[in-house]
Parts: structure tokens; C-alpha cells; sequence
């Protein structure tokens, strides 16, 4: 009977100190539709990016702390991009949302989320149009 109550904790012990992680994605993307469809273009730049990322942590009584945003993932992944010069736009637009989950395990096939880590990735092509 102890050695049967010790493999329940043990095992009970094991499954509650697991570090648990699931991953989310999303993508939005916006090709090369010309903004000047009787222009021709040429590309300036490839695969310029921005980044914006945000961790909120959940303490054990459930309270909040999360880093700060100042105008919202994708104005501030936005702003990293260059500096556009005249006759010149973006092309093959994607946003990519990453979210990662990081907790314990609780239950049978529960998560009790400790960290919520949210990446925005903003990558685009440069065009110049050319008259």
C-alpha cells in the first residue's frame, strides 16, 4: 500500500511540475496590387521588418502584469519598417500574429496558463515607381 501511494504522488508530482507550451499563429497577407496601376516599379528593398512583442504573466491569485504597448502591437511593428521616400510604397504586406502559452499542466488535457507571449511581425517588399 506505501509503494502505491508513493508512485500516485510521484506521478502526481511529475504531471503538476511539466512546463506546457502551445503556440498560435496567424497571417494575414497583401500582395502586389499596385497602388499606381499605369506605373511601372521596381523593387528597392526585400523582406523589411518590424517587430512589436508584449508577455503578460498571470501570478498564482490571477493578478496581471504585462509589458507596456504604447499605440498597439502593429503601430509599433509598424514604425520599425523604414522610412518611405517619394514614389515609393510597400508590397507583399504580411502580418504574422505569434501567441505562446507557457503554464503547467492541470487535469487530463488542461493548461494553467503562467505567460502569454504576443509577437506581431510585420515584413514587407519596397517598390519605387518609376514615372
Amino acid at each position: 500500500m506505501k509503494n502505491y501511494l508513493f508512485t500516485i504522488f510521484i506521478v502526481v508530482f511529475m504531471a503538476s511540475s511539466c512546463t506546457v507550451t502551445r503556440q498560435f499563429y496567424e497571417f494575414q497577407h497583401h500582395g502586389t496590387t499596385s497602388i499606381k496601376t499605369d506605373s511601372d516599379y521596381k523593387y528597392v528593398a526585400r523582406n523589411v521588418m518590424g517587430k512589436a512583442k508584449t508577455t503578460i504573466k498571470l501570478s498564482a491569485w490571477k493578478k496581471m502584469k504585462q509589458s507596456v504597448v504604447s499605440d498597439g502591437m502593429l503601430a509599433d511593428a509598424k514604425r520599425e519598417l523604414p522610412a518611405l521616400k517619394d514614389n515609393q510604397a510597400f508590397a507583399n504586406l504580411s502580418i504574422d500574429v505569434l501567441r505562446t502559452e507557457t503554464g503547467s499542466a492541470a487535469g487530463a488535457s488542461g493548461i494553467s496558463i503562467k505567460e502569454i507571449v504576443i509577437e506581431v511581425i510585420v515584413s514587407a517588399d519596397i517598390i519605387e515607381y518609376t514615372n
